[in-house]
């Protein structure tokens, strides 16, 4: 179900890309008839019509350039990948490097495909750009570069070069890279002429140019430059939204947001100096996989402005920074071990940091088949278990006893539980939500049993938490029968406001709801009660309500009064519900440690966007894993 989903995902955003490309091309072919029509009357004003087939032939040529370029193309990256890119931008494969900047940077790149849980692409440098960028590209995992200026290098500590390459892995995370190797032969097909011409002007590794080559290359980059703007437009049509992702997906993996943020700063300062721009002329043919494109911001740019994405990285707009040279003070060890020859391998004594990752590699193994036997769990008193076991305390005595003996006589009881004590913390919400998917579908009665254990389980100590609470709430919501009716039977409130515009009876609503999940976001209230960063979160959240900003929060809500404050908040309109979740998520961000999500935080949040049916914003969407793809 999941492989065929992202089939047609993909199926969708392609049809899309050729619907667009399409739309240009005919655009492109009236703009140039109608010019040379007129270019045409200027030349012979007395002249009665055009000469035969002058249109036929116009439009004929134009399609034989652009198409035949696209095709031909688009078969060379069939063929050749990623490496044809990096090949094609001039790069310079790095394998085992006597540089210190070569070797830190091969050291990264093993170091993010770990975090990420990403296949390690084959790594390029492009020697002669000075500016700061990069880009990955590839088909998948067999083709798959990643490639890095040498300003990047020299220019960038450590950690912003984590927070670079992170950034790369986060577009192989979220599997942007076919449909940017489909942009890319579009856009060289577009931009054949205009792209030839500019080779022709370009100077060679010592800077000269002959003037008759020049010369040659000016007719060409005139003649195409139509093209070359359909194919701007086509980069800058295709949804920015990916870098945004990425930029979270960088955050997840580096757990800090300094890294990234400042290189976005140098980016930014290099826009202003004129100092950020590629040097290689096919650069902007490619300015679509690139970490930012090089120039100046325009409407037709195909990233978002850097102040936006440092904004939503730092939590704040931060002024540019300098990007002097960087000087390596040690150098790095190469702590891969497939490098060396095997025998070496085998001898070599293990360093700390290649200790750690088998550690980590073994456990992602571990997890990984521990996921895969609790999805091969079929039977509906298992699907129970499963559910039962994700949302209780596996550490506390009371609820494990309790869970046990409801587990009764179930085969390979103890192994449900192991497993879920095994998956990772940023699985458990979305395996949560897979298991109440399959619950939803069984009768009423059973429902109705699972919803009353929960509840008995979860009240084991004598105890219920707020977050407990609200992990009830979410599988009493996901396991109605309320959870199958279309939201636009239900009757909403606050139609096509901002959150700043909510009422009074809005407002009665919204402040308790945000009360409560206060008293554990993003962190957890003491015996003392709240702690200060959740006092923050609250007073950012209602100052975006419209509230005072030294809003205090008054007394956290019942239960009773949390249930009536969730239903009012579930009748917000559809655009009002995904404002205060991301009103809720940001703020959480920014008054984090490090401005990182913890897995707590952010897993009460999904659970709240659930029972409020919003979907995740991006920066939340990064923190958890992609479903695999099953055949």
């Amino acid at each position: 179900m999941q492989f065929r989903q992202h089939q047609r995902e993909a199926h969708i955003r392609t049809a899309r890309l050729l619907g667009l490309f399409a739309l240009l091309l005919a655009g492109l072919s009236i703009t140039v008839n109608l010019l040379l029509a007129l270019l045409y009357k200027l030349l012979m004003p007395f002249s009665v019509g055009f000469p035969g087939l002058f249109f036929e032939t116009n439009t004929g040529l134009i399609l034989l350039f652009v198409l035949g370029g696209c095709l031909v193309e688009s078969q060379r990256l069939r063929d050749g990948g990623g490496p044809r890119v990096a090949h094609w931008l001039g790069g310079r494969e790095v394998r085992n490097p006597d540089d210190a900047t070569e070797r830190r940077l091969l050291n990264v790149v093993d170091e993010m495909a770990l975090a990420s849980g990403q296949p390690v692409p084959r790594v390029y440098v492009l020697p002669r750009e000075d500016a700061i960028n990069a880009f990955v590209a590839g088909w998948g995992p067999e083709d798959l570069v990643l490639c890095v200026t040498r300003g990047a290098l020299e220019r960038l500590t450590r950690a912003e070069l984590q927070g670079l390459v992170a950034h790369e892995f986060g577009h192989i995370k979220e599997d942007d890279l076919p449909l940017s190797m489909r942009v890319l032969s579009l856009v060289w097909g577009l931009s054949l002429v205009h792209g030839y011409g500019q080779t022709l002007m370009a100077p060679d590794d010592k800077g000269h140019v002959g003037p008759l080559a020049w010369l040659v290359g000016l007719v060409f980059s005139i003649t195409g430059w139509l093209g070359w703007m359909a194919g701007r437009m086509l980069q800058a049509a295709v949804s920015r939204q990916r870098e945004f992702l990425a930029d979270a997906s960088a955050i997840q993996f580096t757990r800090a947001r300094d890294g990234l943020g400042n290189v976005l700063r140098k980016l930014w300062h290099d826009q202003q100096i004129l100092a950020g721009r590629m040097r290689h002329p096919a650069a902007g043919m490619v300015s679509y996989l690139l970490l930012h494109e090089p120039g100046a911001a325009t409407c037709l740019s195909s990233h978002p402005r850097l102040s936006e994405r440092i904004r939503r990285v730092c939590g704040t707009v931060l002024p540019p920074l300098p990007a002097p040279l960087v000087h390596i003070d040690t150098v790095e060890p190469r702590h891969n071990a497939d490098s060396l020859p095997p025998a070496l391998a085998a001898a070599a004594p293990l360093s700390p940091q290649v200790r750690a990752q088998q550690v980590r590699q073994e456990q992602q193994a571990a997890a990984r088949e521990a996921l895969s036997r609790l999805h091969g769990r079929v039977g509906p008193t298992e699907h129970r278990l499963i559910t039962l076991a994700l949302m209780m305390n596996v550490h506390n005595e009371s609820e494990r006893a309790l869970w046990q003996r409801m587990a009764g006589t179930v085969h390979d009881a103890q192994r449900i539980l192991d497993d879920v004590v095994m998956l990772p913390a940023n699985r458990r919400v979305p395996e949560f939500e897979r298991q109440t998917a399959l619950i939803a579908r069984e009768p009423i009665e059973q429902r109705r049993a699972l919803v009353e254990s929960a509840r008995d389980l979860l009240r084991a100590d004598g105890r219920v938490s707020p977050r407990e609470r609200l992990w009830w709430l979410a599988l009493r919501h996901r396991v109605s029968e309320r959870q199958n009716r279309q939201a636009y039977m239900r009757p909403t409130t606050g139609q096509g406001q901002e959150l700043h515009h909510l009422g009074p009876s809005e407002l009665s609503c919204v402040v308790p709801l945000t009360t409560y999940l206060a008293r554990f976001i993003p962190v957890e209230e003491s015996a003392e009660g709240w702690a200060a960063p959740s006092l923050a979160w609250f007073k950012g959240v209602m100052n975006r309500c419209g509230k005072p900003v030294d809003t205090q929060p008054g007394r956290a809500p019942d239960a009773d009064a949390l249930v009536h404050a969730l239903a009012g908040v579930q009748e917000l309109s559809w655009m009002l519900r995904p404002l205060l979740l991301k009103a809720w998520v940001e703020e959480a961000v920014n008054h984090s440690a490090h401005g990182v999500l913890s897995d707590q935080t952010a897993d009460a949040l999904r659970l709240a966007a659930g029972l409020i049916d919003a979907p995740l914003p991006p920066m939340l969407e990064a923190h958890y894993p992609k479903p695999e793809a099953k055949a």
